[in-house]
């Protein structure tokens, strides 16, 4: 009897330390750390879609194959995009020879104006030449008529000139031929249509696994529509979905452990916290819940935790998107933020692939300037023009002249009878 007691108080006493010692683990060590195998692999999936609609000629990856960032991986007709740069370069070759013939009208009109002056004067001194014979009536009234008319119209037709040569350089001062707006515009026509010939051949922007190819040679791709998609193996994090009564304790910089499925238990990848989410799952979907029902069932919510990885890990050891994963945070470390209070540390992705889709588009549209330049008008190929200091004045002689005549106006009574 007394060995049962013993063996039970010795059964219990084990028990009870064992308790203890959980509990004390739990305490120190346990709690510190939240568990969870809802956590996926994510990546960027960079999309290859044409701005332009055509047809495909010619595909240069597939599924599973590595792409070079620059790499052309696929090709569209080009017929139309050629036809559009050949309309373009045709029309900039109209605009620069019809802005040259502007700047030609303009040295037209200036002359024009010296000679309508000069003729404006002799028709003056015609008339003054009639105006002494009238009055002592050597000339008749017609030919004294015709020469006022004369002068009149001749007057008119230099403030028409006048008023043409400012409409015409209007056009064209204080510009010079490569810069005039009428060329800058069907410049930019042909820069238009070279990019979009340029783009006929679609390459990829980043470095990575193509995926998810939609397309066959042949097959007509309107603009914006997927054609396939690269993967950057090296823009990959984890999302750990964790319950909200989890994430009391967790901060930005924590450590988290990551095991995959792919690489089992024996590797552990070590990451940490870099972004806390802004809302559960739910808030995001396409038909967010209405819980104003009377039979409403509370749902724990899970949000994703993001946790960006060790990339040399990822380098010996590469993931793939969508892959399974468990992860645990340490979240003894409190010292972190729960927002970030600034953007240092936020991922940042960018190319350079198009910033050569302009290479020569210069060279060509200044060839054809070139080509369909006046040679006269070389020196306002790139100096504006100044407009020429053209005053259009009446001499002291045709002002006289009209005075003269509107005196003789009053003083007529009759000129075939009476003479002043």
């Amino acid at each position: 009897m007394k060995n049962r007691k013993k063996l039970a108080f010795s059964f219990f006493g084990i028990c009870f330390l064992i308790v203890c010692v959980f509990l004390l683990v739990w305490i120190f060590y346990w709690r510190f750390f939240k568990y969870t195998d809802d956590a996926y692999v994510q990546g960027n999936q960079v999309y290859i879609t044409p701005l332009h609609p055509g047809f495909v000629t010619s595909i240069r990856t597939d599924d599973s194959f590595l792409v070079k960032k620059g790499q052309l991986v696929v090709t569209l007709d080009q017929t139309d995009a050629k036809i559009a740069l050949e309309k373009a370069r045709e029309t900039l070759a109209q605009i620069v020879r019809q802005v040259c013939e502007i700047f030609h009208q303009v040295f037209v009109y200036r002359a024009e104006i010296d000679l309508k002056k000069a003729e404006l004067i002799r028709d003056a001194q015609d008339f003054l030449h009639r105006y002494k014979v009238f009055r002592v009536q050597g000339v008749s009234i017609e030919d004294y008529e015709h020469a006022v008319a004369a002068l009149r119209a001749q007057y008119a037709s230099l403030e028409m000139t006048g008023a043409l040569y400012h409409k015409t350089l209007a056009a064209v001062q204080n510009t010079s031929l490569k810069n005039h707006p009428l060329v800058v515009a069907a410049s930019d026509q042909v820069r238009d249509a070279w990019v979009r010939l340029y783009r006929c051949n679609i390459y990829s922007p980043v470095e990575g696994l193509a995926a998810q190819r939609t397309i066959q040679v042949g097959m007509w791709v309107p603009a914006g529509q997927p054609l396939l998609s690269v993967i950057p193996l090296d823009q990959i994090w984890v999302n750990a979905n964790y319950k909200e009564t989890q994430l009391k304790g967790m901060r930005l910089g924590q450590k988290v452990d990551i095991t995959a499925d792919l690489w089992g238990l024996e590797h552990v990848f070590h990451g940490k916290i870099v972004g806390l989410p802004g809302g559960a799952g739910n808030a995001f979907s396409l038909l967010p819940p209405q819980n104003l029902s009377g039979n409403w069932i509370k749902i724990v919510q899970r949000l994703p935790v993001r946790v960006a990885l060790d990339p040399e890990e990822i380098l010996k050891h590469p993931l793939r998107v969508g892959l399974t994963c468990r992860a645990v945070v340490d979240v003894s470390d409190q010292s972190g933020k729960i927002v970030p209070d600034t953007t240092i540390g936020s991922p940042h992705y960018e190319t350079s692939i198009f910033e050569i889709e302009e290479t020569g588009d210069r060279e060509f549209i200044d060839s054809i300037i070139v080509a369909n330049l006046d040679p006269l008008l070389s020196e306002y190929a790139n100096s504006r023009l100044q407009p020429p200091k053209v005053v259009i004045d009446f001499p002291i002689l045709v002002k006289d002249a009209f005075e003269m005549d509107a005196l003789l106006q009053k003083e007529i009574v009759d000129p075939q009878t009476e003479a002043p």
